[in-house]
């Protein structure tokens, strides 16, 4: 997972990921109550949402990138097993299933 220079590529990415994510959720929750703005998704704050996906995304590529061990990859699988569970629940939650 690291070339020449010994840059691990989650890392970058994951922070890429994780600013986006911050952004995202920042104009989701200060666009929370625009009901207009969100009724083409069926009032679902669908910035909010995704940039929490990101930022745990990018939080996730972040932590495996810094622990250079063999088993990141096994630690990623059950992350992100973890974060679609998450969001399964969230969307049957909220009545969409």
């Amino acid at each position: 997972m690291s070339g020449a220079t010994g840059l691990d590529l989650r890392l970058p990415i994951g922070g890429l990921f994780a600013v986006l994510g911050v952004m995202l959720a920042a104009y989701g929750a200060a666009t929370n109550g625009n009901v207009a703005r969100y009724a083409r998704s069926g009032g679902l704050n669908i910035n909010l949402w995704w940039g929490l996906v990101l930022l745990a995304t990018g939080v996730v590529l972040g932590i495996a990138g810094v622990s250079r061990q063999c088993r990141t990859s096994a630690i990623m699988g059950v992350a992100l097993n973890a974060l679609g569970a998450v969001g399964y629940l969230a969307w049957v939650g909220m009545g969409r299933a």
